[in-house]
């Protein structure tokens, strides 16, 4: 088999930990089995932008009633799950891309819509995601078509067959769900046992045999054009899993009527896949041209590897432990675990810290770093050291590190501050109200100077706002960059109501980052980067205006 890129996989498992928490799944789950997909929407962190009333109006109760229907067996949480993510040690969604989703089985017509996804503009900002109502057939648009296996409660046993199995066995793995050794995998396809064409897949891609892994897989690659010099590297292209394309050609045929239907990278184009005459499946590699971006693509998790089968492999994850419908679909005889991304964990730590020439104790909880080691006097005379430009030392540069974003930072304290972060990002208000109750110290810093105020642009929630100046956050702290929280806000996603609650709460519009940047003008240029103020851009827009009424008062 051949092994994932070891930091893609390591990724991965940080992925499952936390891009999907424990609440988030258990209240998606309440709503969807309570029939409220309103519910189910909020829980999994998707903004609705549409009215099904004005939906029938505009296109007809029948057309609304397809809406209706796929958002009846829409788990949100499911559907977070399988979204692509940056990687490279991140854990966000990938930005700025499009999935329609739909169950229907026929033909689209002009006229017709669906579901459409968009993910986040901004890499470690908000990961709520937008779900509208467009046109099936968009040819201006770069969008993919995720198979309801990935995103629908309904379709989800179909996932055994999309990662190259079968509900009796997956590949790389016994009948009863036990490991099998890389060197009992199969040699040779069996016509009754999918898993085999994956193992045999995969024995052919580790001996670099390219050509004969697609056949394997049921694709005929062209081999003149199997290299290309058009930008996608060669352990990209290697990369493609092309088992299922054949099903999945045909399930795009069946809706769009198109014979060729490309597999994309991101923004790039890899490879055309077509049929031939005799009803075979043919693929070549392909070069930059502007009509391909107007035909299907499919989805990239159709021709990915699954990650979550190779974290089972490695024994990064537990087979208990993946989101419930996944395992179920995949392992159904394994009874479930913890869940993906544990419910908050607690917040207390004891740190070990050498401090004078001895070790001292640092505890975090309560609210507090608080270096339990020194009398109230020893703290105050570091605070008046500090104050009179003073150098810190042991606990208390630790303190300091913690609080201010400079200086080394002892390693349980990097971990708790990686593990408050990431719960943060992905699990939005929910999580860092959490954390808060369970004790966490609101100055916490992100190592780049960045307090939890530069954050909030990942939870939408004003009311925190509120919470953290309480606390003593001072709503003007800078960070490395001389951003404050409203740079942050104004330039990086932020909501126009955070804009409004900074400004109430006294973050000042004029004061300049590094580059001399205030946060008025980064709006000015934000909003004059774009022609018209259509949805996805209009909170730029309200920005702007938001600012520009403060500043005027």
């Amino acid at each position: 088999m051949t092994p994932p890129v070891i930091d893609e996989i390591r990724t991965w498992q940080r992925i499952r930990r936390y891009a999907v928490p424990a609440p988030m799944i258990e209240a998606c789950t309440a709503a969807r089995e309570a029939g409220d997909w309103r519910a189910a929407c909020a829980a999994g962190r998707i903004d609705v932008a549409f009215d099904l009333a004005e939906v029938a109006r505009e296109h007809g109760r029948s057309r609304a009633g397809r809406i209706e229907a796929d958002l009846g067996v829409l788990a949100p949480d499911l559907l977070r799950w399988h979204l692509p993510r940056v990687l490279g040690g991140r854990t966000g969604v990938a930005t700025h891309q499009q999935f329609l989703l739909s169950t229907r089985d026929d033909r689209v017509g002009d006229g017709d819509v669906a579901l459409v996804v968009q993910t986040p503009k901004t890499v470690d900002g908000s990961q709520r995601l937008r779900l509208t109502v467009s046109p099936a057939l968009a040819e201006d648009v770069v969008r993919q078509d995720l198979p309801p296996a990935y995103w629908s409660a309904a379709h989800v046993d179909g996932l055994a067959v999309a990662y190259g199995g079968s509900p009796a066995r997956l590949p790389g793995f016994e009948a009863d769900s036990a490991l099998r050794p890389v060197e009992s995998y199969a040699t040779v396809v069996d016509p009754y046992d999918p898993a085999s064409r994956a193992e045999v897949f995969d024995r052919l891609i580790a001996a670099g045999e390219v050509l004969q892994a697609w056949a394997v897989a049921g694709v005929d690659l062209a081999p003149d054009v199997h290299r290309l010099d058009h930008g996608v590297a060669d352990a990209e292209q290697d990369r493609l899993v092309p088992l299922g394309l054949d099903a999945e050609l045909a399930r795009l045929e069946a809706r769009y009527g198109a014979d060729r239907v490309m597999i994309g990278s991101g923004w790039r184009l890899v490879a055309e896949v077509h049929r031939l005459g005799d009803g075979s499946v043919a693929a070549s590699f392909v070069g930059y041209d502007r009509q391909h971006f107007t035909r299907p693509r499919f989805a990239a998790l159709v021709h990915e590897r699954p990650p979550d089968l190779d974290l089972v492999r490695h024994g990064l994850l537990d087979p208990a432990d993946l989101h419930p419908l996944v395992r179920r679909a995949l392992f159904p005889t394994t009874p479930s675990g913890a869940g993906s991304g544990a419910a908050t964990s607690g917040t207390r730590v004891r740190v070990p810290v050498r401090c004078g020439g001895g070790w001292h104790t640092l505890v975090h909880g309560d609210g507090r770093l608080d270096p339990v080691s020194h009398t109230s006097e020893e703290v105050a005379a570091e605070e008046l050291l500090r104050a009179l430009g003073g150098r810190s030392a042991g606990c208390f540069a630790a303190v300091q590190a913690w609080r201010g974003g400079t200086g080394r930072l002892p390693r349980p304290l990097r971990e708790l501050r990686r593990d408050v972060l990431l719960r943060i990002q992905h699990g939005g208000a929910t999580a860092l109200a959490a954390l808060l109750d369970a004790g966490l110290d609101p100055r916490v810093t992100d190592g780049r100077g960045g307090i939890l105020l530069h954050h909030l642009r990942a939870v939408e929630d004003v009311a925190l706002l509120r919470r953290l100046c309480e606390a003593g956050v001072p709503i003007g702290a800078a960070d490395r960059r001389g951003r404050t929280a409203l740079h942050v806000a104004v330039g990086d996603g932020g909501t126009p109501d955070l804009v409004r609650a900074l400004l109430a709460a006294g973050a000042d519009p004029h004061t300049p980052d590094e580059n001399g940047t205030t946060p008025c003008a980064l709006a000015e240029a934000k909003a004059s980067m774009y022609d018209d103020d259509g949805d996805d851009v209009r909170p730029v827009f309200e920005i702007r205006d938001v600012l520009a009424e403060w500043t005027g008062r």
